[in-house]
């Protein structure tokens, strides 16, 4: 007799992962990018602290030749702090010093230039007069350039700027350096002046034949400025009773009320629009016929 084994099934039973909280990579993904930015922010700060301090701090250029008490220490010890700013400063400072002293002590610095007259015409010859600014004057020369309307004149480099074309408004100055013993001082300018037009011509011309007691004389003032100007007339010291002009034709009239010994002056006067003025004393022979 067979036996019957009775067999038992077994049955697996799935062991449950662990449960993760929902959003909880999101979160992590969320941290990961803040960190990023944070660390980004945190490495542009100090870089451009950095570059802050390393534009602070570089030394000022100085001429060639000379060296500061920093640029020695990297040159000899490389990898030595250089010396503070503030030292720095100290040592371009003494230099400026020591150069300005240098300049003075030749006696090749200018102080000043003076341009006569203040107030040129065009025709005018305009005049350089250096003022050093002290030490000893002996040997010293002077080398002029001209400049008109801030250009250089090629021709002009004498003391006097003469034969030079120039015309109302132009504006002139002059630059200047001092030499001796082929040293050259730091050059220097002259304040500028300005062209003003010449002034106007002024003529007068007696319209009535004969002067005639009581009866009205007609006298023509006749001016020109240069510049093709408006010109005005005026009558000016001394004065004669009864006489008028008209300022913009410059005609004059005249009623001799009384006669008058030898001859009679009156003064007269033509402007231009830039003020600038003839004045002139006219004369009129008194021979005087009485009047009808």
């Amino acid at each position: 007799m067979v036996k019957k084994t009775k067999s038992t099934a077994i049955k697996a039973i799935p062991i449950p992962r662990t449960q993760q909280p929902e959003g909880k990579p999101a979160a992590r993904k969320k941290l990961s990018v803040k960190s990023a930015i944070v660390a980004f922010a945190v490495f542009s700060a100090v870089i451009i602290i950095w570059q802050w301090n390393r534009t602070h701090t570089t030394a000022p250029a100085m001429p060639s030749g000379v060296q500061t008490g920093a640029t020695a220490a990297v040159a000899t010890a490389p990898g030595v702090e250089t010396a503070p700013t503030t030292e720095l400063s100290t040592a371009t400072g003494t230099w400026a010093a020591k150069s300005t002293a240098v300049v003075e002590g030749t006696g090749l610095a200018i102080a000043a230039i003076r341009v006569t007259p203040t107030q040129p015409v065009a025709t005018d010859p305009i005049t350089a007069v250096v003022s050093l600014a002290g030490g000893d004057a002996t040997g010293i020369t002077f080398t002029y350039q001209w400049k008109r309307n801030d250009q250089f004149i090629p021709e002009a480099t004498a003391s006097v700027l003469k034969d030079t074309p120039l015309k109302r408004g132009d504006r002139i100055s002059v630059v200047a350096t001092a030499f001796r013993d082929g040293a050259a001082g730091p050059p220097a300018e002259s304040q500028i002046v300005l062209i003003y037009s010449q002034p106007p011509t002024l003529e007068m011309k007696i319209l009535t034949p004969q002067i005639r007691l009581g009866l009205p004389i007609e006298i023509q003032l006749t001016g020109a400025a240069p510049d093709g100007d408006k010109v005005l007339y005026s009558l000016i010291s001394p004065f004669v009773e009864s006489m008028i002009i008209d300022g913009n034709t410059g005609k004059i009239i005249w009623t001799p009320q009384r006669v008058l010994p030898g001859k009679l002056k009156f003064g007269a006067a033509a402007t231009d629009t830039d003020g600038n003025k003839t004045m002139k004393i006219f004369e009129l022979d008194m021979g005087i016929e009485q009047g009808p």
